[in-house]
């Protein structure tokens, strides 16, 4: 799905087996091509095993270093946490929602993330 502000991608966790290889693929496609933002939504994944972290440090290491922006919609509390203590939340900022990760900053200045995530009650 394409946003003004950004594409907004499905995270193609474990658990929806079908058509995961092709989300994947999609995925980091998006991030090598992308100059605006784009959303991972976690909504749809009840559960995050190893092989979703793994793709998450994957999507970090793929805009290190560049303009895209990478943004993650946790979509529930127990993805939250999860974000939170494997400290993937510390490499990409992390929303509640799509609206709230639409409405995050697209200047790219490290400034102005810094001060959005602390006015949303995170850590830069």
């Amino acid at each position: 799905m394409k946003a003004s502000a950004g594409t907004v991608l499905p995270f193609p966790c474990a658990s929806r087996s079908a058509g995961r290889r092709a989300l994947r693929k999609e995925l980091l496609r998006a991030l090598r091509a992308s100059g605006s933002p784009v959303i991972v939504d976690f909504s749809d994944c009840g559960t995050l095993n190893h092989e979703d972290i793994d793709l998450m440090l994957k999507c970090a290491a793929q805009v290190a270093g560049r303009d895209t922006q990478l943004l993650f919609v946790s979509g529930s509390r127990a993805t939250r946490v999860l974000l939170d203590v494997t400290r993937v939340s510390s490499l990409v900022p992390v929303f509640n929602s799509v609206t709230e990760a639409l409405a995050y900053p697209q200047t790219g200045a490290a400034s102005d993330a810094e001060d959005f995530l602390a006015s949303q009650g995170q850590e830069p």
